[in-house]
């Protein structure tokens, strides 16, 4: 059967190669694809969807593990830019306060904020210096914009700094161009200090900066804040005197803590 369906092959090939493209092979072909191509295309669009499908899924495995990689890729490369951009915002950082021009004479040290106080009605910070580097409770920390508070505890490795607007906080200032001085005092997160012990009469306006007095235990001229508002009621003897601290309380990530004593 097998030699027989070969012989009648070959000769149909032959006698199709020999009438060229006139002969009865050739109109049969011709017919016979007229008829089978409409039906072939029929069931290639029919059977093409399941075919996918099956495709899809005998080979969902490998398509899964593709997935995974190229997401892993976008995520490290995701990861390295925002590792970049941090590490260059910190340099930045660190640079600004290398150049703090008021602390000019007093040696200092940099420090990472690492933490905040854990009780609602204090207002500290963590950072990671302590003893060990020289910190002692009572030294002023500063940031690039100004005044952020002092030191308040200490371990070898850590410090815990109490920030301007603690309400147990007060420092002595002065009004930048005059001789004014008073007090300014903590008034709990989000709210301004108030500026006491300054009298009525004396030339202090909205607008005036605020710098450390030196009469305490901080150093003079330490930028401290801008004035936002001044207010003189009727029979008081003080002036009712908010200001804004220039330090961004709020958003520390670097400081400087001055290793400075009154003494």
């Amino acid at each position: 059967m097998l030699l027989v369906l070969v012989l009648l092959g070959v000769t149909f090939v032959t006698l199709s190669d020999r009438t060229g493209t006139s002969g009865i092979f050739t109109k049969a072909r011709s017919y016979a694809r007229q008829v089978v191509n409409p039906l072939q295309d029929a069931a290639h669009s029919l059977l093409q969807p399941v075919g996918n499908f099956i495709y899809g899924a005998l080979n969902y495995q490998r398509v899964e593990d593709q997935y995974q990689s190229l997401r892993r890729q976008v995520l490290n490369d995701q990861a390295a830019d925002a590792v970049a951009q941090f590490e260059q915002d910190e340099a930045d950082s660190v640079i600004a306060e290398q150049h703090l021009s008021y602390l000019a004479g007093i040696p200092s040290l940099a420090a990472e904020v690492v933490g905040t106080g854990s009780a609602n009605f204090e207002q500290t910070i963590e950072v990671n210096r302590g003893s060990d580097n020289g910190v002692v409770a009572g030294q002023p920390v500063v940031c690039s914009g100004g005044l952020v508070g002092s030191v308040s505890a200490v371990s070898p490795r850590m410090a815990t700094i109490t920030l301007l607007d603690d309400p147990s906080f007060t420092v002595g200032v002065r009004e930048i161009s005059t001789p004014v001085v008073g007090a300014a005092v903590g008034e709990g997160a989000g709210n301004s200090l108030q500026v006491i012990d300054i009298n009525v009469g004396e030339k202090i306006k909205k607008g005036d900066w605020l710098v450390t007095s030196g009469l305490d235990l901080f150093p003079a001229g330490l930028p401290v804040g801008r004035v936002i508002s001044v207010t003189s009621p009727g029979g008081a003897l003080e002036q009712e005197i908010a200001m804004e601290p220039l330090a961004d309380l709020g958003n520390l990530e670097f400081v400087r803590v001055l290793l400075w004593s009154p003494e």
